[in-house]
């Protein structure tokens, strides 16, 4: 199966006159959908090789979020950073070939005909950078992109795991909306050190994740990040946190 893009005529369109629109997306009205998107010009066959996905639909979104991050980029694993980055891909998968997973993920918006965050979903309404972890599909391959870890053969998402395991729509604005947390090897860095504590018995909040990307922004004024290895970021995060939280490191002793 290839990837259909968005036309830029479709995609101008369906963002201008989304209050003409609106209905169908209320009424999950796959007929008008099908029909849009028959006609000529709306929709762009890629190149791109995708095997068809099966979300998770658990009625509880801490399951589904990190089992559907985990489909979707496995799915997609193969796109380019560049590719991943584009409206007209994300809003034709979910307008098109994920329109299913859409109408699950947010369904107690449209429900509640929340017009904002169903256009968030599935446009970029937040800037460039801010709506590739606010858009309802786009989030979860940057999630996979930026949590995967190719070094851990037996579990490579055991840090999506973390990630995914509470507040998930909350913790990817707060944390990739920084300039940073485009490296993966920084955001790597970031999650280890907070599950290092974690496992330690403390239970990580979305304070810990503000103060640790907030103390990168600062650290980014006298240093280059992009320069630091995940250990060195893992080191830093882990000081950093255990001081302003009062957090005195465990020391282990073995009994003989």
């Amino acid at each position: 199966m290839k990837i259909k893009f968005l036309s830029e005529e479709a995609l101008q369109d369906l963002r201008a006159n989304f209050e003409t629109y609106k209905t169908h997306y209320y009424k999950k009205d796959d007929a008008w959908f099908d029909a849009y998107f028959q006609k000529e010009g709306h929709l762009i066959e890629s190149k791109i090789e995708f095997e068809k996905t099966v979300f998770n639909n658990d009625e509880n979104y801490m399951v589904s979020d990190y089992e559907n991050v985990k489909v979707i980029y496995e799915s997609l694993k193969h796109l380019t950073v560049a590719q991943a980055t584009q409206e007209r891909l994300w809003s034709g998968l979910a307008h098109v070939q994920m329109r299913d997973y859409i109408y699950y993920r947010i369904a107690n918006d449209i429900e509640k005909k929340n017009d904002k965050r169903i256009q968030s979903a599935i446009f970029f309404t937040n800037g460039a950078k801010r709506s590739l972890f606010v858009h309802a599909l786009a989030r979860l391959w940057w999630v996979g992109y930026m949590t995967y870890d190719e070094f851990n053969k037996e579990n490579p998402y055991w840090l999506t795991e973390f990630f995914c395991s509470a507040d998930f729509s909350a913790r990817c604005v707060v944390f990739f909306s920084s300039n940073f947390t485009s490296n993966p090897a920084i955001t790597k860095g970031i999650l280890r050190a907070l599950v290092e504590l974690r496992d330690e018995g403390v239970v990580i909040k979305r304070a810990h994740f503000v103060e640790a990307t907030k103390y990168l922004n600062i650290s980014g004024g006298a240093m280059v990040l992009d320069l630091l290895e995940e250990d060195e970021v893992k080191e830093m995060i882990e000081k950093r946190v255990r001081k302003v939280f009062g957090l005195e490191l465990q020391n282990v002793t073995s009994v003989k």
